[in-house]
């Protein structure tokens, strides 16, 4: 099985309430009701920025909770001031619930030759083995000396 080099992948950021009235409680099951196919139901990470990217240090705010289990919660009566700033949440998940694909380390196991350089899935498997996922969605190809992408050497190349 391929894992990311994290626990999983993050999915979108989440933003479904206001510090108005008593805090700002961007919960777990709040965002599992409102966004079902975009979150999964056991993540292993929580990460809180608010709305104009402060972690909730940099935003000076007491939390109340930040977890896997319940989300994250900023109430007003903790706040010196009497007001939360606005928060929005990510959570790392397994697939499919990301929104980012996880990419493997840059593998090169053949040198150019007259007859081309052959990165075949099948051969790469065989040199790193358990380092490549059973089911890759995508592929990159870039050069070993400047990392350019194949797209645009003008090389003709087959995928």
């Amino acid at each position: 099985m391929c894992r990311c080099s994290s626990p999983g992948c993050w999915t979108s950021w989440f933003d479904v309430d206001n510090e108005f009235r008593s805090g700002d409680y961007e919960t777990l099951s709040n965002i599992i009701s409102r966004h079902p196919s975009k979150i999964c139901r056991d993540p292993v990470d929580i990460e809180a920025r608010t709305l104009s990217g402060l972690t909730p240090s940099e935003a000076g705010d007491n939390i109340y909770r930040n977890d896997v289990s319940v989300g994250f919660i900023c109430r007003n009566e903790d706040q010196a001031d009497g007001s939360c700033s606005d928060y929005r949440v990510r959570f790392s998940c397994y697939a499919p619930y990301c929104t980012e694909t996880c990419w493997t380390s840059w593998f090169s196991r053949d040198d150019p030759t007259g007859t081309g350089d052959w990165e075949l899935l099948s051969m790469l498997k065989s040199s790193y083995p358990g380092r490549i996922c059973d089911s890759p969605r995508y592929i990159e190809a870039v050069t070993v000396d400047s990392l350019t992408s194949a797209a645009i050497t003008g090389e003709i190349y087959d995928v």
